[in-house]
């Protein structure tokens, strides 16, 4: 039933840890923001044994509930066969590269072994172009296929007005989360929990309405999901709020002192790909040898961001361990207000960002800092379906490297050119990184959480007014 002493009351999912840093955990978060409505209920749907206990302690008031739910992970063939089939409805150039090649290279994936890659194509190409198809016959099944309903028991005990989905291409939960919200005729409200999600498959079932974090985000909803757009409305990304607040930036001197550089040095940031990239040791090591043989600067410094997964991902860099002039930085961001601050000082404190094809080159954009791609695989020539360059025909870096914010290097030769080109001109395609951060971030106002909010309490209103 629902809460006695509140007048309204929304479900909040918190699937992962992105969703969670980004919502929940920063000092004014969405969440945070809702609790202090007068007459709303805020009930955390949150998956057993992950961030229950985190929750609860941020917040201990009456008007939230934290809810633990078992994730439904279990599909029949019949489930996964229809799995397959509405996910591929959309075959981007993202999808085609996961259909084929495959995005892991530290698990070798010949295309020889997709021999259904040519069925994906053929249901894109055939049901996929049938709206029937997508938005009446694909819903109908999937109630039918995936019929044990397991949250369904969370609607009857609340009986929520609305469901706020954070990450609303994630299956299972969200997505069986927001399949009995239809089931229920609950009103709903859902976001990508990032820039690059809408382009990667079919999500067969849409909120009834779609926030999102800029331009490039509202054109993948449009094109690859087939939102209308009275349905899409641009909010910004909401942990924007806090990467740019000036309170969190400290001194230069204080975090060259907590990485170990020199007070003068200049600093190259490197982060590994892990799993996506294998070679980005040798990278840092041709780096190390341009400065030793003073074809890059001496004061310039090598911090390292190892990938969090990947096999062998911290070995790769053991030989750089005890050089002076590398840092080997592992702190973790996402769960906590300080790993945080940290890892939004080591961006703004950078003086050139270096990596593959990782979301970093766009959030090196926050900051304005000249960013480069490696499009190539160290000293090695990999087969292409294990190379990095199989990267660049990813959707939505199509979309921005067109924009110049971000330089793509081809080779060695081009990647210690781009490197003194910037160290002399840190300007140097400013104009672009700025067109960048926009297109992919949205607003840099500081209002991008009370956007969020006012959306979610004046769609709540209007549905009261209407009842």
């Amino acid at each position: 039933m629902k809460n006695i002493f509140m007048s309204k009351t929304i479900f909040f999912s918190v699937s992962n840890l992105p969703v969670y840093r980004n919502f929940v955990l920063l000092p004014e978060s969405i969440v945070h923001l809702f609790g202090l409505e007068k007459d709303l209920s805020v009930v955390l749907l949150v998956k057993k044994g992950t961030l229950a206990d985190q929750l609860r302690a941020r917040f201990n008031a009456p008007n939230y509930i934290i809810e633990e739910i078992k994730e439904n992970q279990k599909k029949s063939w019949l489930g996964r066969a229809f799995f397959f089939f509405f996910s591929y409805l959309i075959f981007t150039d993202t999808t085609k590269l996961v259909s084929s090649y495959g995005v892991r290279a530290d698990k070798p994936r010949p295309l020889w072994k997709y021999w259904n890659f040519p069925f994906k194509r053929l249901i894109a190409s055939t049901f996929g172009r049938s709206r029937l198809v997508r938005e009446t016959l694909v819903p109908t099944l999937y109630r039918k296929i995936f019929s044990n309903r397991p949250y369904a028991y969370l609607f009857e005990k609340y009986k929520p007005d609305l469901v706020f989905f954070a990450n609303v291409c994630i299956w299972p939960l969200d997505m069986e989360l927001l399949a009995e919200a239809k089931n229920w005729g609950a009103k709903s409200i859902g976001m990508p929990a990032n820039w690059d999600h809408l382009s990667k498959y079919y999500v067969p079932f849409k909120p009834d309405k779609l926030l999102v974090w800029s331009k490039q985000v509202s054109s993948e909803a449009f094109q690859f999901q087939y939102y209308t757009k009275n349905q899409v409305k641009i909010v910004g990304a909401p942990q924007i709020d806090f990467m740019i607040k000036k309170d969190n930036f400290m001194p230069r001197e204080e975090f060259l002192k907590k990485v170990n550089f020199p007070p003068s040095s200049r600093v190259l940031s490197f982060f590994s790909q892990g799993p996506y990239s294998l070679d980005g040791a040798d990278l840092v090591d041709m780096i190390l040898r341009w400065i030793q043989s003073n074809k890059l600067p001496q004061d310039l410094y090598i911090l390292i961001r190892p990938h969090p997964s990947g096999l062998f991902e911290k070995e790769k860099y053991l030989p750089f361990r005890n050089n002076p002039k590398v840092h080997i930085d592992e702190t973790e961001h996402w769960s906590s207000i300080d790993g945080l601050k940290y890892y939004i000082n080591l961006l703004y404190h950078s003086d050139i960002m270096l990596t593959t094809y990782s979301s970093i080159a766009t959030e090196a954009s926050i900051y304005d800092r000249p960013t480069i791609i490696a499009n190539f695989d160290g000293y090695k020539q990999r087969p292409f379906y294990q190379s990095v360059r199989r990267h660049a025909r990813f959707t939505h870096f199509q979309y921005l490297l067109p924009l110049g914010g971000i330089k793509v290097t081809n080779s060695p030769d081009e990647l210690c050119a781009a490197i003194n080109a910037y160290l002399d001109y840190s300007e140097r395609d400013h104009d672009a990184r700025m067109r960048l951060r926009e297109e992919v971030f949205g607003f840099f106002d500081e209002k991008n959480s009370e956007r969020i909010r006012d959306e979610v309490i004046n769609y709540l209103n209007l549905l009261k007014l209407y009842s």
